[in-house]
C-alpha cells in the first residue's frame, strides 16, 4: 500500500497570494473578482474539512517501517494493485457541489488561474476527464499555466506524446525562475548523483536532464517518455496543491512538496485513528496508484550509459528516492534476452531473440515486442510487431556505434509488460578478418544460409533444450578473399576467479571441455561476408552455465573471438 499520515492537529493555513499562477480578471472589477476568488477559497476549504470528516475509517499503515520518511510524512509502496472502496455519496455530491461553482466562477473568471487549477483537480478526481480537458483549455490565466493544466490531463488520459509537446510548450513559456524550479530533479536523485546534480546551475542542467530522462524512460517503444511527463503533472499538483487545502496536511510545507514529486499524489484517501481512547485527532492517509517501480537507473549510468547491464535498472528497489506507477502497467519483469550483432557496411544488424513464455502472465499470451536501438537520446531505431508471440525475435539495423538496446514486451489487456535493457557495443571497421556474435537458433531439417533465415528460428537461450542448437555466426574479409580458416568451438562450464582467467589467457580452455570441435573450413567472402551455420548437440551435458567460445583464425590475421553463456536446465 502507498500511504501517508501521521496525528497533527487540523488547522487551516490561507494560501498566499504571491505563490498563486498569474491571473486576470476576465472583464469583471477588481472588487467582483476578489469576492468570487475569496468564495471560491471558502468553498474549497469547505470541501475538504467535509471530506475529511467524512472519509472511510482503516485501521493503520503498512504495518511496518516507513519506506522513505519526509518531514511529518511516512511514505511506504506496494507491490500490488491497490484499489479504492467505494467513495461516500455525501463526499461525492459535495464535490460536485464544488464543481458545479467552480465551473460558474471559472465562466466569469476565465484568467483566474487558481479557480482554472481548481476545476481540473476535481474534474479529475470525479473521474471527468473530458469535462477536466474542455476545463484546461477554457484557461485564460498565464499562457505557461494554461498549457500546464492541459498537459496534466493528457497525461492523467495516457496521452503522453501530446502531453510531452504541450509540457514543452509550457515549459518554453515559463519565467526563467519558474522554469528552473520545475525541471529540478535533485529531490529525484541519490548519492553522488544527487550531489552533483546540486552544484549545476539551470543553464547547466540541460545535458544531465536529458541524459537523465532518457535513461529512465519506461518503455522506448511508446515514443513518448511518459516518466517525464509524470514528473511535470506532479509538478502541476504541486502548484495547484500549495494554494489550496490539501486532504493530508493542515498546511502547505516543504515535506508535502516533495513527497509529490517524488512519488506522485494521491488517487484516494482513508482515516486513520492510531489510538482512539487516548486522542480525539486522526490522520489521513493517502493512497497512491500500485504497484509502482523505480525506473531512474544507477547514477554511474550518467557518465557512461554504454557501459549498462541489466542489473544497473532495479524497478523494485524498495528505497528509491523517487517511484512511477504507469496506469498502463500492474506488472513489469525480466525478460531473458540474447542479443547478436552482425557488420553491414557501416552500420550493424542487432538481432534479439526474447522468450517470456514462462513468466506468469505473458506465457502463452499474445504481446506487443520491440527491439530499440539508441546510440543516444536523440536517435531510435525500432523493429516492432504488434501481435507477436511471448518468444521470438527481432531485427533492427542501426548505425555501427555503442548503443543502448531494450527489448519490449506490453500486454495492454493484462496490463503486464517485460523489459531487458543493456549497452551493446560498436562495431568499428575491422582490419582482416572480423567476426559477428554467435547466433543460437533453433535448427530444422536445413542449416540457415543467410542472417535472415537463421533470425527467424533464433533462441534467447538453451533453456531446458535437450537436443541440438543452432549456431550461425559470420566472418567479415575484404570482398572476393577466399581463404582457409582453421574453426574452433568449444563449450565448458563456466568457472569463476583468476584460474579461470588464466586458463582462458594460456588458451587451455578446450582441454577437457564437454564439447570440443576443431575444423578447417574454405570460406569466400561475397559482399565482404561469409555466413556459417552449424548443429551442436548439447544432451550430454549437466544442468548449469556453460561458456561457449567460438575461434576462427587464419595465416597472417588476429585470431577473431567470440563467446556465449549458456545456461542449461534440466
Amino acid at each position: 500500500m502507498g500511504g501517508f499520515g501521521r496525528r497533527w492537529a487540523w488547522r487551516w493555513v490561507p494560501a498566499l497570494a504571491l505563490l498563486l499562477p498569474p491571473t486576470s480578471a476576465g472583464g469583471q472589477a477588481p472588487r467582483d473578482s476578489a469576492r468570487i476568488d475569496r468564495a471560491m477559497h471558502d468553498a474549497q476549504r469547505d470541501f475538504e474539512w467535509h471530506r475529511r470528516m467524512n472519509l472511510s475509517w482503516t485501521s493503520g499503515g503498512s504495518g511496518g517501517a516507513c519506506d522513505a520518511r519526509i518531514g511529518r510524512f511516512c511514505y511506504w509502496h506496494g507491490t500490488t494493485p491497490d484499489s479504492a472502496p467505494p467513495e461516500p455519496a455525501t463526499i461525492v455530491r459535495a464535490r460536485d457541489e464544488l464543481i458545479a461553482r467552480l465551473d460558474s466562477a471559472g465562466g466569469r473568471l476565465p484568467g483566474d488561474g487558481w479557480i482554472a487549477g481548481q476545476r481540473v483537480r476535481y474534474l479529475l478526481e470525479a473521474g471527468r476527464t473530458d469535462d477536466a480537458l474542455l476545463a484546461a483549455r477554457a484557461c485564460r490565466a498565464a499562457l505557461w499555466w494554461c498549457d500546464a493544466l492541459q498537459g496534466l490531463v493528457l497525461h492523467v488520459t495516457l496521452r503522453f506524446a501530446a502531453a510531452e509537446s504541450t509540457y514543452d510548450r509550457a515549459l518554453a513559456a515559463m519565467p526563467d525562475r519558474t522554469r528552473c524550479r520545475w525541471t529540478d530533479l535533485s529531490t529525484l536523485l541519490d548519492g553522488a548523483a544527487a550531489d552533483r546534480y546540486r552544484h549545476l546551475g539551470c543553464a547547466d542542467r540541460g545535458p544531465f536532464d536529458r541524459r537523465l530522462w532518457w535513461l529512465a524512460q519506461p518503455f522506448y517503444s511508446l515514443g513518448a517518455n511518459d516518466r517525464r511527463t509524470e514528473h511535470f503533472a506532479r509538478r502541476t499538483m504541486v502548484e495547484i496543491a500549495r494554494q489550496s487545502v490539501w486532504p493530508v496536511a493542515g498546511s502547505w510545507g516543504d515535506d508535502l512538496r516533495d513527497l509529490i514529486v517524488r512519488y506522485g499524489w494521491p488517487r484516494w484517501y482513508e482515516r486513520v485513528r492510531p489510538d482512539i481512547s487516548a486522542d480525539p485527532n486522526f490522520s489521513v492517509m493517502g493512497h497512491d496508484p500500485q504497484p509502482s517501480f523505480a525506473f531512474f537507473p544507477d547514477g554511474r549510468l550518467l557518465d557512461s550509459a554504454y557501459d549498462a547491464r541489466p542489473s544497473d535498472w532495479n524497478l523494485r528497489a524498495d528505497r528509491a528516492p523517487s517511484r512511477y506507477a504507469p496506469a498502463y502497467l500492474e506488472a513489469v519483469e525480466p525478460v531473458s534476452v540474447l542479443l547478436s550483432r552482425f557488420r553491414r557496411g557501416d552500420s550493424m544488424t542487432v538481432v534479439a531473440a526474447y522468450d517470456a513464455e514462462r513468466d506468469s502472465i505473458l506465457g502463452g499470451h499474445r504481446v506487443r515486442a520491440a527491439l530499440v536501438v539508441m546510440p543516444d537520446e536523440r536517435q531510435a531505431f525500432a523493429d516492432t510487431a504488434a501481435n507477436a508471440p511471448a518468444a521470438g525475435a527481432l531485427m533492427v539495423t542501426a548505425p555501427a556505434l555503442p548503443a543502448l538496446a531494450s527489448v519490449e514486451l506490453l500486454d495492454r489487456t493484462a496490463r503486464a509488460g517485460a523489459r531487458e535493457r543493456q549497452a551493446i557495443a560498436g562495431l568499428p571497421p575491422a582490419p582482416g578478418m572480423a567476426l559477428s556474435d554467435v547466433l543460437l537458433f533453433r535448427p530444422g531439417p536445413e542449416l540457415p544460409a543467410t542472417l535472415g533465415q537463421a533470425a527467424g528460428s533464433a533462441i534467447a537461450s538453451v533453456g531446458r533444450a535437450a537436443g541440438p542448437v543452432g549456431l550461425y555466426w559470420e566472418l567479415y574479409a575484404a570482398a572476393g578473399t577466399r581463404t582457409t580458416v582453421d574453426v574452433s568451438l568449444t563449450v565448458e562450464r563456466t568457472e569463476s576467479g583468476w584460474w579461470s582467467r588464466a586458463r582462458r589467457f594460456l588458451r587451455l580452455g578446450a582441454r577437457g571441455a564437454p564439447i570440443a570441435l576443431r575444423w578447417r573450413d574454405a570460406v569466400r567472402f561475397v559482399n565482404g561476408v561469409a555466413p556459417r551455420a552449424v548443429s551442436v548437440d548439447l544432451s550430454r551435458l549437466g544442468s548449469g552455465r556453460y561458456t561457449l567460445r567460438l575461434e576462427v583464425s587464419a595465416p597472417g590475421v588476429p585470431t577473431a573471438v567470440d563467446e556465449r553463456v549458456l545456461d542449461l536446465a534440466r
